[in-house]
């Protein structure tokens, strides 16, 4: 799976020199007072160019007649359609073709879709409204923490097999499926910010959620109780547990909010990171905000404990074989 590129940088186009080089003269004399046009190119996609032919999908038989090289856009319905209806054979397809997926043009807004989805598919390049803050960008900065950020994931192994049986929709086990149980105790947090900076005395109310977002069976998420009147040092101590089934394609999301009794509580910060990047034992959440900056020095002090069929394990960073 890929990540978002380098920021785009400004490529010249040809130089005199190269004009010159092979003995002939432009054409057409170059307007003085006109200003060089340039491109804004990213070198790493412009290198990628000539390995991929964008095709029209016309169907998993047809497609598997094709070279690898040739891959197809989808938009965020029909990728779900396939997901939903042929997930094996999509999941397949993925192992062999490259799939891009984008959003649905009704997106006026420029909201977003869950990414999540798409990546339990299979999907390579799931592309988003950076534009547009939110939980679905969340997830895609925390999918794409691994691998020192460089914007390139492996899948893993059941999502890579030609003759793969692993299906995002099933629920009855199978490829993929190492159920894991997760307990999170969140202890407390240390300096969040005040909200509403007019009223010089008002204090959060924090609470915090943690969520696990992944294939359907492992979609959930569970809060503590809210503390009054203090962001300086909540306290919690509070034990959540989950039960994971495909722990290689879960994320893991702290969110914490200022409970509101009237109205819908309010965002403080967020940090989501993939399960397989967990590490166990006394740990800070350094959170940020929502539009992925850091909110330094607001933390989270936490505890992690994961187990499988009750024996305890002491790293989840290698891969769940």
């Amino acid at each position: 799976m890929t990540g978002h590129l380098g920021k785009m940088e400004s490529c010249s186009g040809s130089s005199s020199e190269d004009e010159s080089s092979g003995g002939s003269k432009a054409k057409g004399k170059k307007d003085p007072g006109k200003p060089v046009q340039s491109l804004k190119l990213s070198p790493e996609l412009s290198a990628l160019v000539v390995y991929c032919q964008s095709v029209h999908f016309h169907g998993f038989d047809h497609a598997s007649k094709k070279p690898p090289s040739e891959m197809s856009s989808f938009s965020e319905n029909d990728a779900l359609k396939h997901i939903k209806d042929s997930g094996k054979r999509f999941v397949r397809h993925n192992s062999k073709y490259l799939s891009r997926i984008y959003p649905s043009g009704q997106r006026l807004q420029s909201s977003n879709y869950d990414p999540q989805e798409m990546w339990n598919g299979g999907c390579q390049m799931v592309a988003l409204n950076f534009q547009t803050p939110g939980e679905q960008m969340d997830l895609n900065q925390g999918r794409f923490l691994a691998n020192g950020r460089s914007g390139y994931i492996l899948k893993p192994s059941f999502l890579r097999c030609s003759d793969s049986e692993f299906n995002p929709e099933n629920t009855g086990g199978g490829p993929g499926h190492v159920p894991t149980v997760l307990n999170i105790r969140v202890i407390s947090a240390q300096q969040l910010p005040k909200l509403n900076t007019d009223k010089p005395n008002s204090i959060v109310d924090p609470q915090v959620w943690v969520e696990i977002h992944g294939v359907g069976i492992d979609n959930t998420r569970d809060k503590t109780q809210r503390i009054d009147n203090n962001g300086f040092n909540p306290h919690w101590d509070c034990t959540l547990t989950f039960h994971v089934q495909v722990p290689e394609l879960a994320l893991v999301r702290f969110v914490v909010e200022d409970h509101d009794h009237t109205a819908k509580n309010d965002f403080v910060g967020q940090f989501t990171l993939p399960f397989t990047s967990l590490r166990t034992g006394y740990r800070h959440v350094h959170l940020l905000k929502a539009d992925g900056s850091s909110l330094s020095p607001a933390t989270l002090f936490i505890h992690v404990t994961v187990s499988r069929g009750g024996v305890p394990i002491r790293s989840v960073s290698k891969r769940m074989v």
